[in-house]
């Protein structure tokens, strides 16, 4: 998988509160704005920034932390159908249904992202704490 250098990680970051002010931005200005539509814009920044803060580059990237990697991206992928089925069973006792204007694909590339880069934070920071 090809890597993003390490200075990635500053763009990453403003992935975060960008969709924030841009949904209240657009609050603002347009009062017509769904509640479905804002989350989704939020769920798409905050995906681009977790997937970027999984391709970017350690300072140091060694075997190990290449088979980090490899163990968090399959962690993200079991937490993420675990995460899925509670939000599919959350869902059904709520409303009765399990389909949702929630299950979008900007939701699962966060959730996926995310429970990755969880993940890979996680088993670095196990390794260092002895």
């Amino acid at each position: 998988m090809p890597l993003l250098s390490p200075g990635w990680k500053k763009v990453a970051f403003v992935f975060f509160p960008l969709p924030v002010l841009l949904v209240i931005g657009l609050a603002f200005g347009n009062s017509d704005l769904d509640a479905n539509e804002s989350t989704q814009i939020i769920y798409g920044f905050w995906a681009i920034g977790f997937g970027i803060l999984n391709m970017a580059r350690e300072p140091k990237e060694d075997e190990m932390i290449k088979s980090f990697r490899l163990q968090a991206f399959q962690t993200g992928f079991y937490w993420l159908i675990w995460g899925l089925g509670a939000l599919m069973l959350v869902n059904y006792l709520r409303f009765d249904r399990i389909t949702s204007e929630i299950f979008t694909v900007y939701l699962v590339l966060f959730l996926l992202n995310a429970y990755v880069y969880a993940a890979f934070q996680y088993q670095i920071y196990m390794s260092t704490k002895d």
